[in-house]
């Protein structure tokens, strides 16, 4: 949105006793000018005098009739630095709504500014075009903000779900008992899936999605599309052929992780139009001076219905009409500067194909899973949502950690008074008292149990926040919903941390 500055006429001064055949003179030579400013004895403006009244008092015969008597006195003066928008609000609120105004730079005149020119600069196409583009965005980031929201809160009552089918699994149940245990789970899977799918689809239309680029051995990654699929499509009654066309020990850097993303939903959009035959799986890795060329491919036998699909895709290029699997492996691939495009087979279904070029890599090192540095670590859950708790409770479990909980910050410094626990994992927001407020209740209290290391689990981790928590005496941040890995290596730190600060009998150091 333009300043009124560049809608200003840099129009001359006139002195109060400025004959008006003289300004009349000025008028004619500047006819796009409808008003003039006036200006007093001292230099400041006094008034201001229009086209119309100096018409009339230089054809009245009256020449030399000063324009101090014919001028608009006390005439609205606005600063140069406000927008058309602003402009106009306070030109429509004036009593007079006049048709043109004084515009100031502090104590000096720059000259005169009128509403039709404020309103054709606010109904320009430009402007309008601006406006509409700065709606759009605004849209778009609260649609992004509202449906983070809503899949964070998802995830926190399918993360529940999957504790409790856990627990279930463990009790002694009949077959058809246990048959649906194994249901759910399976559609609780299902459910978290297609969360972070949809949420990925977003983020890759946005220009959004995160990679994570590291060495990756490309036969392990398709050994591992194997192994995810292979299950699902025997029960479908559908073969999977699985092939690796390149060196068996060449790694590449990558995102491990996107590109199975793509074969999952290569695959998974080929077994839903495959109700017999076979699905083939290939990746053909080629270099050439450093550089990895990929091509993928997943062939399905599907019926018409397949190769509709694969017409469909081919004509849309934006991929708004296409079903979720195909439009999120495009967008994923478009942010790892890879393609995809689809072939109808000679026989029956579909063909989708992908290039992608990456860096050659060195083998990495095999990952060590880590465990629990404690063994036996007892740990303080402290959450108002009973969903919350129980799924904290339930990864403390699958840490080999024994745990109790609390609902609140009050609840929390009491529990932790007793001195029982090695570990506190504290949620921010909380009635009666919130986490930041029990963490410092905590470290001000006398005894070892003030040196307790407290993990904060919240979904507000921008810098700002997670500085506040750090202050506070927490030891580190895990996001909601919580992502086991990472809640994992929030203990071992902490844990580390507080045999470090027992050792030297000093404070828990943040970190």
């Amino acid at each position: 949105m333009p300043f009124i500055e560049s809608l200003t006429d840099r129009t001359p001064l006139f002195a109060a006793d400025t004959g008006a055949g003289v300004v009349a003179e000025c008028f004619a030579q500047r006819p796009d000018a409808c008003a003039f400013p006036v200006i007093g004895a001292d230099g400041t403006v006094t008034g201001l005098v229009e086209r119309a009244a100096v018409a009339r008092a230089a054809g009245d015969g009256q020449p030399t009739r000063r324009v101090g008597s014919l001028m608009r006195r006390a005439p609205l003066m606005l600063d140069r630095n406000l927008t058309v928008h602003e402009a106009i609000d306070l030109v429509l609120a004036h009593t007079e709504r006049p048709e043109a105004f004084i515009v100031m730079d502090g104590e000096a005149c720059l000259g005169v500014c009128t509403l039709p020119a404020l309103l054709h600069a606010l109904l320009a196409p430009e402007t309008k075009a601006a406006r509409a583009a700065a709606f759009d965005e605004a849209v778009a980031a609260e649609v992004q903000r509202l449906y983070g929201a809503l899949e964070a809160e998802c995830r926190i009552q399918i993360r529940g779900l999957m504790a409790m089918t856990d627990r279930l699994d463990r009790q002694p149940l009949g077959p058809d008992a246990m048959a649906q245990v194994c249901s759910i789970r399976a559609t609780g899977e299902a459910l978290m899936r297609l969360a972070g799918d949809t949420n990925d689809l977003m983020r890759s239309r946005q220009g959004r999605l995160d990679l994570n680029v590291k060495p990756q051995p490309l036969r392990a990654l398709i050994d591992k599309v194997q192994s995810r699929w292979v299950a699902r499509a025997e029960d479908n009654g559908v073969g999977l052929l699985i092939s690796y066309d390149g060196d068996p020990d060449l790694s590449a850097l990558i995102d491990a992780d996107r590109l199975t993303q793509v074969f999952d939903s290569l695959v998974d959009n080929a077994l839903r139009y495959t109700r017999r035959g076979s699905i083939e799986v290939g990746l053909r890795a080629r270099v050439d001076e450093g550089r990895v060329r990929l091509e993928g491919r997943v062939r399905d036998t599907g019926a018409e219905l397949a190769a509709k699909l694969a017409q469909a895709f081919e004509a849309d290029t934006t991929g708004e009409g296409l079903s979720l699997p195909l439009s999120l492996a495009r967008g994923v691939l478009a942010s790892m500067n890879g393609s995809l495009r689809a072939e109808i087979n000679a026989g029956q279904g579909a063909t989708m194909l992908f290039q992608l070029t990456v860096e050659a890599a060195e083998e990495p090192a095999q990952e060590v899973e880590e465990r629990p540095t404690s063994g036996a670590a007892h740990v303080l859950v402290v959450d108002d949502n009973a969903t919350n708790r129980m799924v904290a409770e339930a990864l403390c479990e699958m840490f080999e950690c024994t745990s109790e909980t609390a609902e609140d910050g009050l609840e929390a410094v009491e529990a932790a008074r007793s001195g029982r626990f090695d570990l506190i994992l504290m949620d921010i927001k909380m009635p009666r008292m919130d986490g930041i407020a029990a963490a410092r209740a905590i470290r001000s209290l006398e005894g070892p149990e003030a040196m307790t290391p407290i993990v904060a689990l919240t979904a507000n981790v921008d810098p700002e926040d997670a500085r506040s928590y750090l202050a506070a005496g927490m030891c580190c941040v895990v996001e909601k919903p919580i992502k086991p890995d990472r809640l994992l290596q929030a203990i071992n730190v902490a844990l580390a941390e507080a045999r470090v600060g027992a050792d030297e009998g000093g404070h828990i150091a943040a970190a």
